[in-house]
């Protein structure tokens, strides 16, 4: 279990118990309802985003207006850290998928916070070469994979990032994300998703209700998401 609830393999996850505790007191917190946008595409990045409840997509605009959903964030999450510290614009819009808290640091703050804690920016070096591997790794598996084994893929990381560890041994995913988003994060349309969710359910892997996800099996989920 992540410390004070936050998500697995995020930064809050991975910083000392000192140094979690002194980013905490910095920024000022903020609070986002459903649908609002902490974060939009194009904006002056000048303040970072921890996450403290809630969960956000990470979403960019495709052809024709198409939303592309890259990713999902968490509790214990930083979110524009990137473009702040290297004065860029956003390169992406984050939109809360329910009520959202986080503190907001300004750039000064953050990058004062990095200076004294040598610590924090080893583990927040580590997050971003993560990340490109994971980006580098979705790239093959979106040239390669059936979207059987893409959805499959995005439900393992929901499961390893925000489940909750049953005593019959299912993982309880609860996150406010619908069929057409997981479709988008999936790079697969909306009636292979529910092909792939079918076949999921049929085989006794997981069981699916309205925002809600039970992972039956994780091993054999990973099986059939190529991993």
């Amino acid at each position: 279990m992540a410390p004070e609830g936050f998500a697995r393999r995020s930064l809050m996850e991975s910083l000392p118990d000192s140094d979690r505790q002194a980013l905490l007191a910095i920024g000022h917190r903020r609070e986002w309802e459903r649908g609002d946008i902490l974060i939009r595409a194009g904006d002056r990045a000048d303040s970072a985003i921890v996450l403290l409840t809630g969960h956000v997509k990470i979403h960019k605009s495709g052809a024709e207006g198409t939303e592309v959903v890259l990713g999902l964030s968490g509790p214990g999450d930083l979110l524009g850290e990137i473009s702040a510290v290297g004065g860029a614009t956003r390169s992406a819009t984050v939109t809360a998928l329910e009520t959202v808290t986080a503190n907001v640091l300004s750039v000064p703050d953050l990058r004062s916070f990095l200076g004294e804690r040598p610590r924090a920016t080893l583990a927040l070096l580590d997050l971003a070469l993560t990340r490109l591997h994971v980006a580098d790794a979705r790239r093959v598996e979106f040239a390669t994979s059936e979207s059987l084994a893409r959805v499959g893929a995005r439900l393992v990381e929901l499961a390893e990032r925000f489940g909750q560890p049953g005593d019959d041994g299912a993982i309880e995913v609860g996150l406010p994300i619908n069929q057409e988003e997981l479709a988008s994060w999936s790079a697969s349309s909306k009636e292979s998703t529910a092909r792939a969710l079918r076949t999921l359910r049929e085989l006794g892997l997981i069981r699916t209700h309205r925002l809600h996800l039970t992972v039956l099996d994780l091993e054999r989920l990973r099986f059939h998401a190529g991993q």
